[in-house]
């Protein structure tokens, strides 16, 4: 008997792996590890960097162009398996492929062989993005999904606290091989239970009965849909900012204001995984209360926080003291990642059911070819030419230079919201509000 064939409605067992709630829970699970890989990285930079005696531009490829290269390349096959198969299957076991690629990074004795093993992680995580947001679109009607978002992205804060707080310790006790070992080892217990305790949601009646459209059908739509075009670019600008400044935060605080990771690694990972969960699961709820009266607002409350990113990015590479810096750092951190919530359910609510996992997944190409491809090694290149050129504080310079090009990003999300009424009309998200013989199949109005 198989695990879904054992999960029949009717019964406890399949009430309880039915249930949205659950799913969301295993899913915020799935996206705290695959964010913990990120930060992880970006708090190990240095230490790896003297190990192997690496100069910037090729520790900005580690961190970010070559994992988010392959990560964002694989995520458009992933995301149509997603459209035609099992998402459940596909996100436990891609959950298990970039948890045993983690480990072997701690393994890797040269630059080289870690640099694959970087490119393996990157190919497993990107099916566990793209299947999510399908998930959650399926299990949650859009009045609801931005907040249900929301709760899918307090993976990225509790991410934070996690590395920041434990794994600097364990960095300081054992090396940075060790942290990379530790963080595989919760990605297979998680697999296990996704199989064992979560069932596959139930697409719509429509969808059941409608097979995916071929890719070339998917991307004629998202052409014709001016609102989800200019969203898709504002979150590329976006992911370009936020993740080359949080790549190279650690080492600007400990090039910069001679700080210890370990000394400062709990107070910034508590102050962004704090500022965060409240501004995410804020963004959410807020971007769906206010919708109510006009679906424009998602795009606003978006634009909001975006902007905001800027100042406290300014401040923090600008204030003398550390304390200071580590807070306006908590604050661009948690702005600059607000409009996910938002963004990544507009992003399903603008394509039919049956599109979902595609699209889903051409955002998280985007998002990691040009914004974890780019941002890194960017900010690297800049503080090399900064550098060359004789500026005092390089780094300083290039992340001061990088965060405000999230003007650009506000921008874009304000013009997406001029068409997204008509949009979302056409992609019959205004009608997406689960029957009563849903709500029995495992989905939440």
């Amino acid at each position: 008997m198989s695990a879904d064939a054992a999960a029949a409605p009717g019964g406890l067992a399949g009430t309880f792996r039915a249930s949205p709630r659950v799913a969301l829970f295993f899913l915020f699970l799935l996206n705290t590890l695959l964010v913990l890989d990120k930060i992880i990285f970006t708090i190990l930079l240095e230490p790896i960097k003297r190990e192997f005696q690496l100069d910037d531009f090729r520790l900005g490829l580690l961190a970010g162009a070559v994992y988010a290269f392959c990560l964002g390349i694989a995520s458009v096959p992933f995301g149509i398996l997603a459209d035609r198969g099992n998402r459940r299957n596909l996100a436990a076991g891609c959950l298990a492929f970039w948890s045993a690629m983690t480990g072997l990074c701690g393994m890797a004795q040269s630059y080289s062989l870690l640099l694959v093993a970087r490119l393996g992680v990157g190919i497993g995580e990107a099916g566990g993005g793209p299947t999510a947001l399908s998930m959650i679109a399926d299990l949650f009607a859009h009045k609801k999904r931005a907040t249900a978002m929301a709760i899918f992205s307090l993976g990225t804060p509790m991410a934070a606290l996690i590395s920041l707080t434990t794994m600097t310790k364990v960095e300081a006790l054992l090396g940075w091989r060790a942290v990379l070992l530790i963080a595989s080892v919760p990605g297979f217990v998680i697999a296990i239970a996704m199989w064992l305790f979560m069932a596959e949601p139930k697409r719509s009646a429509d969808a059941q009965r409608a097979s995916a459209p071929p890719l070339r059908t998917t991307l004629a739509y998202v052409r014709s849909q001016r609102s989800l075009l200019l969203l898709l670019a504002g979150a590329m600008t976006a992911y370009i900012v936020l993740a080359g400044v949080s790549s190279w935060n650690f080492s600007f605080l400990i090039r910069v204001h001679h700080v210890k990771l370990s000394e400062v690694g709990p107070l910034l990972g508590a102050s962004i995984a704090g500022a965060g969960m409240v501004g995410l699961y804020a963004s959410g709820w807020l971007a769906d209360f206010l919708a109510e009266r006009d679906e424009r607002w998602r795009t606003r409350v978006m634009a909001a926080t975006t902007l905001a990113s800027v100042a406290f990015g300014i401040a923090a590479f600008t204030v003398r003291d550390w304390h200071l810096a580590v807070a306006c750092t908590a604050g661009l951190a948690a702005c600059a990642s607000l409009w996910l919530a938002p963004g990544y359910a507009l992003s399903q609510s603008l394509v039919p059911t049956r599109m979902r996992g595609t699209v889903g997944a051409i955002l998280f190409m985007l998002a990691n070819v040009v914004g974890y491809g780019l941002g890194p090694p960017l900010v690297g290149l800049l503080s090399d030419a900064f550098q060359s050129a004789g500026v005092a504080v390089p780094l300083r310079d290039a992340l001061i230079f990088m965060v405000t090009g999230n003007v650009l990003s506000a921008l874009l999300f304000v013009l997406a919201g001029r068409s997204l009424r008509d949009d979302l009309t056409r992609a019959g998200a205004t009608q997406d509000i689960p029957n009563a013989e849903q709500n029995t199949s495992g989905r939440e109005e």
